[in-house]
């Protein structure tokens, strides 16, 4: 008897336990985490990681609901802050540029923010001009449209400028926000040459332009990040954990070329393109050597310091230079497990 008493305790342990496991799986895929999220571009292809981790369920996967706000950077530092202090309450977690939080008078002044996971590495920006301008000599005494005078495209056309044999004041330099606009400039004939990214860079190729160079021949380094609150990553490390695990996976997931159709299709419905162009995309994404997307999301702190010294040499950031530990905490990376 007391064998049998045993047998049917421990049936009725088994069983429980199962249930009380069964109920916590269910309440947790019922009620998954919602992490408020915003982004200050339109939708490019810097969202690829995340479309990816959305569509294959990595998110999901990880209990996390993603509620996107999105609002666009007008160009202008002061209306682009308050518009941000705005924000702030309505989000934790944000896709940047890493040069944001680096500029002293720039839009997160005064805040708290902190890199915790790379998204992109060297941008695909094409300097790109019109079909008169047939190299870099061409464009002494014309007009370049860039992005702002801070912004890393910026800097980066600058050093390109150098690179082919002209000085800053060989060419008029015209401040346009948004890779669109410059389209524009160019077309129009305002502009002989422009900083452009994919996909606004074909409408510009169909209007008859070229590419002189692209920026990624000045160098590598981090270009856009995922940022967080210091204080708010603290008390909820596990919801930054678990979102970098789903990036991660992710970025693993495109990287894998027996992915590459259903990459595509992400890119196709990240960036509104057709499906041709989707692929003329990835193909810098897929070259090795182009260095764009990080495998995991991990940060390499030489791309953070490449920045900082690009930045050093145009007077942004004041010497002695800033370690490249003050805009990143690499910890929730290692809880992810993420090299």
């Amino acid at each position: 008897m007391k064998p049998r008493r045993v047998h049917s305790a421990m049936i009725w342990f088994v069983a429980t336990a199962g249930f009380a496991v069964g109920y916590a799986a269910a309440a947790a895929a019922q009620a998954p985490t919602t992490l408020r999220y915003a982004v200050d571009t339109e939708r490019n292809i810097n969202e690829l990681s995340q479309r990816v981790a959305e569509r294959q369920g990595f998110f999901a996967r990880e209990g996390l609901n993603l509620e996107i706000h999105r609002f666009v950077a007008t160009g202008d530092r002061e209306s682009d802050r308050t518009s941000l202090v705005g924000a702030r309450s309505s989000f934790v977690m944000a896709r940047m540029q890493l040069s944001a939080l680096m500029e002293p008078e720039g839009r997160f002044k005064g805040m708290s923010y902190v890199a915790v996971e790379a998204v992109v590495n060297n941008p695909v920006y094409f300097l790109v001009a019109r079909p008169e301008i047939k190299t870099f000599a061409d464009l002494k005494g014309k007009t370049l449209t860039l992005p702002s005078p801070s912004d890393p495209i910026s800097l980066t056309a600058h050093e390109l400028l150098k690179a082919h044999g002209l000085d800053d004041g060989d060419v008029r330099i015209k401040d346009i926000a948004g890779s669109g606009p410059r389209v524009a400039c160019l077309k129009s004939g305002a502009c002989a040459a422009a900083s452009l990214s994919q996909p606004p860079v074909f409408a510009a190729f169909d209007a008859g332009a070229h590419t002189l160079a692209m920026h990624i021949e000045t160098g590598h380094l981090l270009y856009v990040i995922e940022m967080v609150d210091r204080a708010w990553a603290q008390a909820h490390s596990d919801t930054v954990v678990r979102y970098i695990r789903a990036t991660a996976a992710a970025n693993r997931f495109i990287q894998d070329a027996a992915n590459r159709e259903e990459v595509v299709k992400a890119a196709v419905e990240v960036t509104a393109q057709p499906e041709d162009r989707a692929r003329e995309m990835l193909s810098y994404l897929w070259d090795a050597k182009n260095d764009v997307l990080p495998k995991q999301g991990e940060i390499d702190l030489a791309k953070v310091n490449a920045l900082i010294t690009l930045y050093g040499r145009y007077g942004i950031l004041q010497r002695p230079l800033p370690a490249p530990e003050r805009f990143v905490d690499l910890r929730y990376l290692k809880m992810a497990e993420v090299q």
